[in-house]
């Protein structure tokens, strides 16, 4: 009997009737009270119909029940999140991690694929780019989600208006289609499309970038929805890129920022924002905490911009643009990455001294968003751009040297390491 009546309210499930699904799990319940499937899809319900008690309540009395049910783990520290945050009378910031299955991303700056334009002079690499990242996939791949900052236009055609044609010092950056697949193959989960190369060919190429990221089935924002939601291991995801040219999201403009995320945060159990800002070039590493100036463009506050998202309600905040690292914090219990430098190019990038030399940061997070541990993998690129792991480990003295000298302290030991001190 009890089994039968699991039976049809999966079946309201299918039909998107989650309040007759209810009832027809609690007759179950009602037939035999140790039944653990009807537990376990009870919660379910709940959840979608928002019901955070009964979630909850429902997966409690699983959990005494069937301790190692699959999935319950992962899932009830996040219903008893929801439950709280939807009680509470005013927005949470929690400053201290919650119990639950942590979430891990990788993340990397400025991703550069050659170039197809001009098409009588291309400089692409071989193989549709198959082998650019095979000395780090291992690092890429380590991870729930990886990020990387997409500084090119992916279309197959278009010409852009942005240079001269043999303009020695402007750059139009357009690279085929495929590469999408190159990025998946990669590991690359996640891109910001919100940058100043994003418009180098139009609305055409935006259009073309985007419909390639969505045919490779790569979350991305940036684009004229400008934010990404997704679910990863039960959590509700989302990001928010930002960016100084022509995006639908600007860093200089702080108070809308504020309001966007807070609006993504009342939505989602983490919210990741992605900019793309300050001041360019081997000069550009120090983070000087006032509005940064280059070519002529207001290339925002970045450190007043990334610690009011934080306030707002964000949980991981990534930054690019500088075309070199940066320093690196903790603040209100968030990771802050203010520049993750480049992370490849093909014949694109200036790649001399501080330019060439980069990080893939590796991060785990709490479910409600607070860094329990970081590792920063450094890299060099090789000319003409490929990531490889760099045996000197150059960066992470860099990230060090910069966060004590520009925020105060390093969070990362000598081996580019952070893990949060356990409450005694």
């Amino acid at each position: 009997m009890a089994r039968q009546l699991v039976a049809e309210g999966r079946a309201r499930v299918q039909d998107y009737d989650d309040r007759e699904a209810v009832r027809q799990f609690l007759r179950a319940l009602e037939a035999d009270s140790l039944n653990t499937h009807a537990y376990w899809e009870l919660g379910a319900a709940y959840q979608r119909l928002e019901s955070w008690n009964d979630a909850v309540h429902a997966w409690q009395r699983l959990s005494e029940i069937a301790p190692k049910y699959p999935e319950l783990a992962r899932r009830l520290p996040i219903v008893r999140m929801r439950r709280d945050r939807a009680s509470a009378t005013a927005p949470l910031v929690e400053e201290e991690p919650r119990e639950g299955t942590p979430i891990r991303i990788v993340a990397v700056g400025d991703i550069q694929l050659g170039r197809s334009w001009p098409e009588d002079n291309p400089i692409l690499p071989p193989d549709n780019a198959a082998h650019m990242f095979g000395r780090v996939a291992h690092w890429l791949r380590a991870a729930d989600i990886t990020f990387g900052n997409l500084e090119t236009v992916l279309a197959d055609s278009g010409d852009s208006t942005k240079c001269r044609r043999g303009s020695p010092n402007c750059y139009a950056f357009r690279a085929p289609t495929i590469y999408a697949r190159t990025l998946v193959r990669a590991g690359f989960d996640l891109l910001s499309v919100n940058n100043n190369h994003a418009g180098d060919f139009g609305d055409y190429g935006r259009r073309a970038t985007v419909a390639a990221l969505n045919r490779a089935g790569l979350e991305h924002a940036g684009s004229e929805s400008g934010i990404a939601s997704w679910e990863t291991h039960g959590l509700r995801i989302a990001l928010i890129a930002f960016s100084t040219g022509e995006g639908p999201y600007r860093v200089p403009e702080i108070a809308r920022a504020r309001e966007l995320v807070a609006e993504a945060d009342r939505t989602h159990d983490l919210v990741i924002v992605s900019f793309h800002g300050g001041a360019e070039g081997a000069g550009a590493t120090h983070v000087p905490k006032t509005t940064e100036v280059a070519f002529g463009e207001d290339r925002g506050d970045v450190y007043a911009f990334a610690r009011a998202t934080v306030d707002a309600g964000a949980d991981l905040v990534l930054g690019h643009g500088p075309h070199v690292v940066r320093a690196m914090e903790i603040y209100r219990g968030r990771l802050i990455a203010y520049s993750l430098g480049n992370f490849s190019a093909w014949h694109g990038f200036n790649l001399r001294g501080p330019l060439g030399l980069s990080v893939i940061l590796n991060v785990r997070l709490a479910i409600n968003g607070v860094v329990t541990a970081a590792e920063i993998n450094p890299i060099l690129l090789e000319d003409p751009g490929v990531p490889t792991p760099d045996l000197q480990r150059r960066a992470v003295d860099i990230v060090r040297r910069l966060s004590r000298e520009d925020l105060g302290t390093s969070i990362f030991d000598a081996e580019g390491r952070f893990t949060r001190a356990r409450a005694p």
